[in-house]
């Protein structure tokens, strides 16, 4: 009878147990399966790629050979690549995995290790007390364990970055183990190894690691002088700055200072480039971090609510450590992350090593509001708190669904992104096959995945890798918040990228600029004067890439005329038109593409070659050919290096039956873009 009662009680605490572990199965394979869907690299990573590549052959750990500039911000994950990559040429690997492969599969265990995590943090975080050993009882508690784990799963900045190849996902594993670990420790008088060990291995991949061992050591500081049974605040203050603290303040700082000294030997700077390209503390970031955690709020914390809720877990004395914590940790980091002024990369990012505690938070708050409300029927508490769990992965769903279009159409961008750079990278390498690539430069904003694919010099003309740009920023004046832009970052000279004569500038959104750097390399002078538009087929996009090259023929010369830099805003928007009215097959549209084109020759009559070659494509895709070729017969006698405006020629000319004009208009193609026709017999 004893036994039998013990096998009845060790099953009511098993059952529950595997249930729970089934569960996190279940969820991890779906999870899994949503990633198919979202199978790309981000242009970003290709970044580290490069840095790895370099340091594994022996150029140093530099973007471009001889250049030491600090153009990463992950060291840890640039060494893991590194080892993988020497690894696998010493062939001690066979798997012939590539860095992209290596490194998308690593992103992907990380991602399901951040989902592992959060289940375990919630059971730790919230263990059963003994005696609470009823069946129901501890499946509901498995219940709301998995609960946040599914909420997780379902999230778009999770599934993104998983499958992104990035260390992102690496971060927060390292940033919720290093929380496991001080909760595990539970306050005791001793020094805890295993979070400071933790915390610096997630320093040592990302800056904001040194933000997370802030946040743990400030609450364990606050803690102890707040929840302190001395009277006297000196001594709660002096017990609060112990020896223990120093010691795990000191094991923290040791290595980091290592690394900072190699840092400062190597590169001559404190902090990683990027910081110094990207940062700038002022109003105008304050309001875009605001933007960034709003867009953030609305997606995934029903506008603030998921976020406030678990504010009424103060009230639970019994797990005011742990909870106090979490909620210090959740609202700091936010408030940094406002402060910083948000991620320039999409899908909330930075939000992603909070958003497990704000789950788990939220849920546990759940049964916590209802027990308050109804604290004597614990029965009905728990069925009303059971039927709130189901609405809320019920909305977790329903809401994947819908982040999951804006997610897909990052990812559209960012896979496209990535083939065209490869596209450009291969074009380049063949196209110079008699001069040695080191010694072609190449100037772009977009440097990943054309850096890794290329052996040409690449200047980054927002900075990142470039040290001169990101501690010497030039404005130019014209280029503000109202050009309609896609970029965040505002640091650039481009004086300086066009002192270094680039062979050639790549502009990721075609002809057009689409950053705040390339505004400015757009409106500089030298720049008209000295590069022309070329333009090469790719058969595997089946269409023509235009990239800006520098003139080698001395007889090119457009007149130069002063222009007015608010010109920039209507080209920007006149193409922007012109696309949207080719997409929609809207000629409602057209009025506003010559408008804005008739805007741009007022303020700037140098551009008339380009505008009139707009102005000739917006009717060209309408169906007026005549009037198209009026202006494109303009553009191009204004400017004899338009292989744009000859090829739409071309191509009238051969629809009028018109062979001749269309044979002169080839032969003048090919002289500026050798390469137009790839498969014409010359």
């Amino acid at each position: 009878m004893k036994f039998s009662f013990r096998k009845k009680k060790l099953n009511s605490i098993l059952i529950p147990k595997y249930l729970g572990f089934f569960g996190l199965l279940v969820i991890i394979f779906y999870f899994l399966n949503n990633l198919i869907d979202v199978r790309f690299i981000q242009d970003d990573a290709y970044t580290s790629f490069r840095y790895a590549k370099n340091f594994a052959e022996g150029n140093g750990l530099v973007f471009n050979t001889g250049e030491r500039v600090e153009g990463y911000t992950n060291f840890l994950w640039v060494m893991i690549l590194t080892l993988f990559y020497l690894l696998d040429h010493a062939h001690i690997l066979t798997l012939n995995l590539t860095l992209e492969t290596v490194s998308q599969i690593l992103s992907i265990i990380f991602s399901v290790c951040v989902l592992v995590m959060t289940y375990v943090l919630s059971r730790t975080i919230y263990k059963l007390e003994e005696g609470q050993n009823s069946f129901f009882g501890k499946a509901l508690d498995e219940l709301f364990n998995l609960i946040p784990v599914s909420m997780l799963s379902l999230s778009t900045p999770l599934i993104y970055w998983a499958i992104s190849a990035m260390e992102t996902t690496l971060f927060v594993s390292l940033t919720l183990l290093s929380i496991l670990f001080y909760i595990k420790n539970g306050g005791k008088n001793n020094s805890n190894r295993w979070w400071i060990f933790t915390s610096v291995l997630n320093s040592l991949l990302r800056p904001e690691g040194v933000i997370v061992f802030a946040l743990i050591i400030s609450h364990k500081i606050l803690y102890g002088i707040i929840y302190s049974n001395e009277q006297n605040i000196n001594l709660r203050i002096r017990n609060a700055f112990n020896r223990i603290l120093a010691k795990e303040i000191l094991l923290f700082s040791f290595p980091l200072f290592i690394y900072l000294s190699f840092r400062l030997i190597y590169y001559g700077y404190p902090l990683p480039n990027t910081f110094y390209a990207k940062t700038d503390f002022s109003f105008e970031f304050i309001l875009r971090g605001i933007k960034y955690f709003l867009d953030f709020a609305s997606a995934y914390l029903l506008y603030g609510f998921v976020l406030c809720l678990p504010l009424i877990l103060l009230l639970d004395k019994k797990n005011i450590r742990k909870h106090s914590f979490l909620l210090w940790f959740v609202f700091s980091w936010t408030i940094l992350m406002i402060l910083i002024g948000g991620d320039v990369l999409p899908i909330h990012r930075f939000f992603l090593p909070v958003m497990p505690l704000i789950f788990i938070l939220f849920v546990r708050a759940i049964p916590y509001s209802f027990d308050l409300i109804i604290p004597r029927k614990k029965w009905i508490s728990k069925l009303i708190s059971l039927t709130a769990a189901a609405v809320v992965i019920i909305i977790s769903t329903k809401n994947y669904s819908k982040q999951k279009i804006q997610m897909m159409e990052k990812y559209s961008y960012e896979s496209g992104l990535v083939k065209k750079m490869k596209i450009y990278a291969g074009w380049i390498e063949n196209r110079n096959e008699s001069k040695s690539m080191s010694k072609i430069k190449v100037a772009m904003s977009t440097i990943g995945s054309f850096s890794y694919f290329s052996n040409a010099r690449v200047i980054d003309i927002v900075g990142l890798t470039d040290e001169y740009i990101s501690h010497h920023p030039k404005e130019v004046d014209g280029i503000d918040d109202e050009l309609p832009v896609l970029w965040k970052e505002r640091h650039y000279n481009a004086e300086y990228v066009l002192s270094q004569k680039p062979d050639y500038i790549i502009f990721p959104a075609g002809a057009k600029p689409s950053a705040f750097a390339e505004c400015a390399l757009f409106l500089q002078p030298e720049f008209r004067e000295n590069y022309y538009t070329q333009i090469f087929y790719s058969d595997e996009l089946r269409q023509f890439l235009p990239i800006f090259t520098l003139k080698r023929n001395s007889q090119i010369n457009l007149s130069s005329v002063n222009c007015n830099n608010k010109y920039l805003k209507h080209y920007i928007e006149a193409n922007n038109c012109f696309l949207e009215m080719v997409r929609k097959k809207d000629r409602s549209i057209l009025p506003i593409v010559i408008d804005e084109c008739d805007s741009v020759i007022q303020l700037c009559p140098q551009m008339n070659s380009d505008v009139n070659t707009l102005k000739g494509l917006t009717f060209y895709h309408t169906g007026e050919y005549k009037t198209a070729q009026k202006y494109l017969l303009i553009a191009a006698a204004e400017d004899c290096t338009n292989s744009i405006a000859r090829y739409y020629l071309m191509k009238i000319f051969i629809s009028q039956k018109n062979e001749p004009e269309g044979m002169k208009m080839i032969k003048e193609i090919i002289r500026y873009s050798p390469d137009a026709f790839p498969n014409l017999v010359k």
